[in-house]
């Protein structure tokens, strides 16, 4: 199965724009707090190099295009009269302000690539941005806003709007792809892929943020402290060329934590059932965890050219994604 993935090239132009500015903003704060920790204790203070770091990623993102033969489809031609009279026409993808030029560019390139390339169908467009391309479709789901929509004329090159990597390959790509077992998987047993999935479970989750979790009297927005031993529930393998996608799914033990205001603590009679962290984190609030269960969906991705483990994914339910992904 072939795919083209196409990249606007103000989406790469802004990604490698931003890169620099959010790394600085970061390394500053992470400079700081080293500080602020070398006061109290005896650690050794790291010092980042910028520099090194940006010229490190761009390097990486130019490696990425050329390898694996992204499409950087070119800025289209758009008169700046045309840009000012879009944003007063109250047409997505423009907001009601009027701003929105950047994402009518991308819209725009996105429109003319497709009209003037034989691209194979069915279409699709990859953003987490559908407040501004999308709209409510059917069970929630979001699809191309009708404004987008009716700008192409022939229906069946209307692309079809996704907000994650996940959901494409689940329902467009894997359908396609050779099933697999286990067993057809060298020097992986079961046993084997039950330690792998709770270590990566251990080592990774504590990074994540969720929020939405029943019965957790605090905040919405948790951190994961504490990973417990998961339940699997399936196993399922697709083959993509010379790698094996292992979809793990179940359940796992995390403990959560997050801030409750004092007022709402102590009035209880019967106290509420979580473990104090810090009573006294500022005037208003204090520090608690609880633990609760929740699903897990883990992607191991295996190369049968090596006969090794060369990467994994894990998504929660509740996860709050992150803002973009740098890398």
């Amino acid at each position: 199965m072939n795919v083209e993935v196409v990249i606007p090239n103000i989406v790469y132009d802004e990604v490698l724009g931003n890169y620099p500015k959010k790394l600085t903003e970061r390394a500053k704060a992470f400079q700081k707090a080293q500080r602020e920790l070398a006061k109290l204790a005896d650690i050794e203070v790291t010092e980042i190099s910028v520099e090194t770091e940006i010229d490190r990623y761009e390097d990486w993102l130019i490696d990425l295009v050329e390898d694996d033969g992204v499409t950087l489809a070119p800025y289209p031609n758009i008169p700046a009269k045309e840009l000012v009279e879009k944003s007063y026409a109250n047409q997505k993808p423009f907001k009601e302000s009027g701003d929105g030029y950047k994402d009518y560019i991308v819209w725009k390139t996105i429109k003319v690539h497709i009209e003037s390339q034989e691209t194979a169908l069915p279409n699709l467009f990859l953003t987490n941005n559908t407040k501004d391309f999308g709209a409510q479709g059917e069970n929630d789901t979001p699809i191309l806003h009708p404004d987008l929509a009716g700008q192409i004329e022939v229906v069946a090159k209307r692309p079809k709007l996704y907000s994650s990597l996940k959901n494409v390959f689940d329902e467009e790509l894997a359908p396609n792809l050779e099933g697999m077992s286990l067993e057809d998987v060298p020097n992986l047993a079961a046993a084997e892929l039950t330690d792998m999935t709770e270590k990566f479970l251990m080592d990774d989750l504590p990074q994540h943020t969720a929020f939405g979790f029943e019965n957790v009297p605090f905040t919405n927005d948790v951190s994961i402290t504490g990973v417990g031993e998961p339940k699997i529930g399936d196993v399922r393998l697709t083959k993509v060329d010379d790698e094996i996608v292992i979809r793990v799914t179940g359940t796992v033990e995390i403990e959560v934590f997050g801030f409750i205001d004092k007022f709402a603590y102590y009035r209880e009679d019967d106290g509420i059932d979580v473990s104090v962290v810090d009573a006294d984190w500022n005037d208003h609030v204090m520090a608690v965890s609880t633990t609760v269960e929740t699903e897990f969906e883990l992607s191991i991705f295996y190369s049968l050219e090596t006969n090794t483990v060369i990467g994994h994914e894990i998504s929660l339910p509740q996860e709050i994604e992150d803002e973009w992904p740098y890398k």
